[in-house]
């Protein structure tokens, strides 16, 4: 597959995003051949994340690149050199939302979701989400934020029974301990996507917390309740995980339902 993307398109269901040059192009009404994210004729998905109910808007088609991926992400998360429009991302978002109506089913209590540094997505997700189901939650929410670098940890135990038959599971035992680790350590700032290798980043833990210890003996207190996990883009899984590690070590009498922009089964 022809990895530029100038005469690319992105389909967003009953739409289509074309990318021309360096823009890209919303067209709310057409799709085409070719896109590199095709939904016109389903809706939303559901599925299954680590037997939790788990819904995401759009999905890239097989075959699409990474830096194609990567490069539409960082437009619509506005962290690239070209930012998405208000209008075109609100109406992204509202397309995934308010049109399938994915949560009428259901009695959400409360929202949990990551802050973020760098990208005001989630934010907007939230924006959406106010008007269509803050008003069963009567605005509960908690948010978990990036702990501080010397606090993240390494699932060494899990990472030995993944690649511990691996021929070269020493050598890269050696690149956790003196490379991967140190390095994390010594960052002000640290973020999964841009500091660890998809290979690595399921196996990093502790990362995300609650922001003090009054909001964590609250959600405590939330027994039997049903919790809307929302994030905005899910690549490899590994946020998704660590929330629910973080969530389920403070209370596992929660019923946990997950929602991402953009997904994959």
């Amino acid at each position: 597959m022809d990895n530029s993307t100038d005469n690319k398109h992105i389909c967003i269901r009953n739409a289509g995003v074309t990318k021309n040059n360096n823009d890209y192009i919303f067209d709310f009404v057409n799709d085409t051949p070719g896109d590199i994210i095709h939904l016109a004729t389903k809706s939303i998905t559901k599925t299954r994340f680590k037997n939790n109910i788990y819904w995401f808007g759009y999905e890239f088609e097989q075959g699409v690149s990474s830096q194609e991926r990567k490069e539409f992400i960082d437009y619509i998360k506005g962290i690239g050199t070209k930012k998405i429009p208000e209008h075109d991302l609100r109406h992204f978002i509202e397309f995934s939302l308010i049109r399938n109506k994915v949560f009428d089913a259901y009695d959400i209590d409360c929202v949990v979701s990551p802050r973020s540094n760098r990208s005001e997505l989630v934010q907007k997700i939230l924006e959406v989400l106010n008007g269509t189901l803050m008003h069963f939650t009567n605005g509960c929410s908690y948010e978990l934020i990036k702990t501080a670098p010397l606090e993240i940890e390494f699932d060494f135990e899990r990472f030995e029974d993944e690649y511990g038959d691996n021929p070269n599971y020493g050598q890269m035992l050696v690149h956790v301990h003196n490379d991967i680790m140190p390095k994390i350590k010594n960052l002000e700032y640290f973020s999964l996507a841009k500091n660890v290798k998809p290979k690595y980043r399921p196996f990093i833990t502790n990362y995300l917390g609650f922001p003090n210890v009054d909001e964590l003996k609250k959600f405590q207190k939330m027994k039997g309740r049903n919790i809307l996990i929302v994030d905005d883009i899910n690549t490899s899984g590994s946020t998704l995980s660590e929330i629910l590690r973080v969530l389920n070590k403070v209370n596992r009498n929660c019923n946990m339902f997950i929602y991402t922009l953009i997904g994959k089964q």
